[in-house]
């Protein structure tokens, strides 16, 4: 769209460039929007739209710190037996009711687990699925909130069960990535064969 000639003041932000966002700043080419919009240099532009960049120290900061973290109160018990009653039925989990873990716990929980992941299997195709997994259960402190945690890294465990999977069956040499042998020959067992019929 632009302006017309009968609306002439019609979309001032045209008419004046000045866009309303970098992507129309970069669709109209107004370059109204300074340098880069993420870590990388213009040139490589399409990964800071990307946005697969890890975060700096403050957005990491502001995410993790700022986050409320509900302190669940640990309940009380008159007799042992009763806490090992709650314990085997799942009632009592000790885990719950530690103190939450800070941001530098996270990172260097996560720092440890990525360093295991990528000695443990450096050609596995998962592994950076595995390590977010482990982030987003950490993110929403899975030990203190595990419903919660599970409700929010659900995508992340479903994404990892997909590629698993994906890969299991590359490897057994069942399945291709592409090529001529994921078409198939006819569309259905009955097809007629037109060079005969």
């Amino acid at each position: 769209p632009g302006p017309s000639k009968s609306h002439p003041a019609a979309f001032p932000e045209y008419t004046k460039q000045v866009p309303l966002n970098p992507k129309m700043d970069q669709e109209q080419g107004f370059k109204k929007y300074d340098g880069p919009t993420g870590p990388f240099p213009e040139q490589f532009e399409l990964a800071n739209q990307l946005k697969i960049f890890p975060l700096t120290e403050e957005q990491f900061n502001e995410h993790f710190e700022k986050k409320p973290v509900h302190v669940n109160a640990k309940p009380t018990y008159s007799s042992n037996w009763e806490r090992a009653v709650a314990y085997h039925h799942g009632i009592y989990m000790p885990e719950k009711y530690t103190t939450p873990k800070t941001a530098d716990d996270i990172r260097l929980a996560v720092a440890d687990f990525s360093a295991k992941v990528h000695q443990d299997a450096p050609k596995d195709a998962c592994k950076y699925l595995q390590i977010e997994e482990f982030r987003c259960l950490n993110v929403h402190q899975y030990q203190t909130q595990p419903e919660a945690a599970a409700k929010k890294c659900m995508k992340w465990w479903d994404e990892l069960q997909k590629c698993q999977w994906d890969q299991s069956k590359f490897n057994a040499g069942t399945t291709y990535i592409e090529g001529p042998q994921m078409r198939r020959r006819r569309p259905y067992i009955f097809y007629p064969d037109f060079k005969y019929a």
